[in-house]
């Protein structure tokens, strides 16, 4: 991987704890060994992550494999295909950096001789093999917190958040030729596999939560666009919706009445929707709470808040915010299967 220098962001108002990478593994591992993986009648989910034409066909199966082998979630061959085409430009550029990162996907020979492995059965790890070096990207990048956390997971592969952004935006990009794809089998996928919309939508509120010092509460906010723009703008009922969108439930854009009715009644398993959509006893709200050892000990809220500066966007929402005669008002749903 390549070595560029670089701060994380400032900006940054609510770290995610470690023991948010901890709590996504454990859930992994419980849900795999409850079977899980098994997709019951949601045919087609193999096709989520599907790349677009602007990838190379001959490396496509390539990024798909390791992705698959490594555990890495439907973003995941598009985020190795970024990063292959950020680096090397699909390999058609292997100059060694200034650094001395070289290869098909710009390791550090040291990285590589810790991480590299035989991506194409030949006995040898070779850092200039494509099918070697790819699928060592993918075993790093696991081990660096993807899918749970990809923001973390791509800034281990190059310390800098300007390379992060990139990447990131070029997987989004090479991903959007199956979009429609993607949504229909992550609905599937969802259910069959609630650690993977969990590990989407935990690294979805920590992106948009970096976004917080400059993001404003927009009332109406993206609503009449589903899915809603990445970065909005958001009111608290779309911002809820967003995070839905973005763990594959399907759900059109609502406000905080369609909210009210969506979904399965009372408190999930994994995720939990609070919602209030009368106009009593303070405005109507909406907001998402992660439950404890999903992505940490402790209750996690996210969501449009007033209570926490600047901005009032979206972002994550401190527990002491809410008591019992705050949240007496609020009623409880989840999504399905969650």
């Amino acid at each position: 991987m390549s070595s560029s220098s670089g701060n994380r962001s400032s900006g940054l108002i609510f770290a995610a704890p470690v023991a948010a990478i901890v709590g996504l593994i454990a859930l992994v591992m419980a849900v795999a060994a409850l079977g899980g993986s098994e997709a019951g009648g949601c045919g087609g989910s193999e096709t989520v992550g599907a790349l677009s034409s602007e990838v190379p066909a001959k490396l496509a199966s390539l990024y798909e494999n390791a992705a698959a082998k490594y555990h890495l979630g439907a973003r995941g061959p598009s985020v190795l295909a970024a990063i292959n085409f950020v680096e090397t430009s699909f390999g058609t550029n292997m100059a060694t950096s200034s650094a001395g990162a070289e290869g098909w996907m710009a390791f550090l020979p040291s990285t590589f001789a810790e991480w590299g492995v035989d991506g194409n059965g030949d006995g040898v790890e070779d850092i200039f093999n494509a099918a070697d070096a790819i699928f060592s990207a993918a075993n790093y990048l696991h081990d660096s917190g993807a899918p749970g956390d990809w923001w973390n997971a791509v800034f281990a592969y190059n310390h800098a958040d300007w390379y992060v952004e990139k990447v990131l935006r070029y997987a989004t990009q090479f991903a959007t030729g199956s979009e429609e794809v993607t949504v229909a089998a992550a609905s599937c996928e969802a259910i069959a596999a609630p650690d993977e919309a969990v590990a989407r939508m935990v690294a979805e509120a920590e992106r948009l939560s970096l976004l917080r010092p400059s993001d404003e509460y927009v009332w109406g906010g993206s609503h009449g666009e589903s899915p809603t723009p990445a970065n909005g703008p958001f009111d608290c009922s779309s911002a809820v919706s967003h995070l839905l969108q973005v763990g594959g439930f399907g759900i059109e854009t609502t406000d905080t009445v369609g909210l009210s009715t969506w979904g399965e009644p009372g408190p999930g398993q994994w995720v939990t929707i609070w919602v209030k959509p009368v106009y009593n006893h303070g405005e109507a709200h909406t907001f998402i709470e992660f439950m404890p050892g999903v992505t940490s000990a402790e209750h996690r809220y996210w969501g449009t808040s007033g209570f926490v500066e600047p901005g009032h966007g979206p972002g994550w929402i401190p527990e002491p915010t809410f008591d019992a005669d705050y949240l007496q008002y609020f009623e409880q749903r989840h999504p399905k299967g969650m």
